[in-house]
């Protein structure tokens, strides 16, 4: 059972941590591995709290703002995956919006994760694509956006849960609020 509650105080102690990571000066291949396993944890616990109805609708559905690389039409595989530059064409970012569960799923199905920097060699964000997205594009969140994202999460109540009837499968389908 997930009692958002507990999982949410995590979430807290995962957010501290990744604060710290927007000062950190040196980044060893380590580092960067547990950056990746600690975004990649993020969100699979956002992806829990989404799949057992412990998030509103709105935050569920809530976009963020982003940059699309489109696929320059190369096959990205376990060889090439993190040949971002000759994979994706960088010089053709397109402004984007993509929602929280969309986003959570590009995490817990990571293809291609990496955290991206700024000149000065401090963390600007994070670039990412799931094994099924990566013949589309890969997506560069800011680091402020990953802030936000958590913090959203973290703060999100759910006041009241109504059931409704799919008009197409006829399946019950609750509706969280806040």
């Amino acid at each position: 059972m997930i009692d958002s509650v507990v999982w949410k105080e995590k979430l807290e102690q995962d957010l501290r941590s990744l604060k710290k990571r927007a000062t950190q000066q040196r980044w060893s291949i380590r580092s960067m591995v547990l950056f990746e396993r600690e975004l990649i944890l993020l969100f699979c616990a956002i992806r829990c709290l989404i799949e057992a109805g412990k998030l509103t609708d709105s935050l569920v559905q809530r976009e963020y703002e982003c940059l699309a690389y489109p696929n320059k039409g190369e096959i990205v595989d376990d060889r090439t995956k993190y040949w971002v530059e000759e994979n994706y064409d960088l010089d053709e970012g397109v402004r984007n919006k993509i929602s929280l569960r969309f986003l959570a799923n590009q995490f817990v199905h990571a293809y291609v994760i990496y955290p991206d920097f700024w000149i000065s060699e401090e963390i600007s964000g994070v670039l990412v694509c799931s094994d099924w997205e990566k013949y589309n594009s890969l997506l560069q969140l800011s680091f402020n956006v990953l802030i936000r994202i958590v913090e959203d999460v973290k703060t999100d109540e759910v006041t009241e849960i109504i059931f409704e009837r799919d008009k197409k499968i006829g399946e019950m389908r609750q509706v969280i609020v806040s």
